[in-house]
């Protein structure tokens, strides 16, 4: 991954916007907009189930 890929992701990280809007680098109406720009990746999403006996 590039630098410049890199810092796009921290960009859009979500504990990074909520510190931005907390700090008012960003309004809510940016967060909002930057939020419906993004794309539903649910579906890439894979189910895990972790055996608690096992874990430790």
């Amino acid at each position: 991954m590039s630098k410049k890929t890199n810092t796009e992701t921290l960009q859009q990280d979500k504990r990074i916007l909520s510190r931005r809007l907390l700090g008012g680098e960003i309004s809510e109406k940016d967060m909002q907009s930057f939020l419906r720009k993004i794309p539903d990746v649910a579906e890439n999403a894979e189910e895990i189930t972790i055996d608690e006996d096992e874990a430790v």
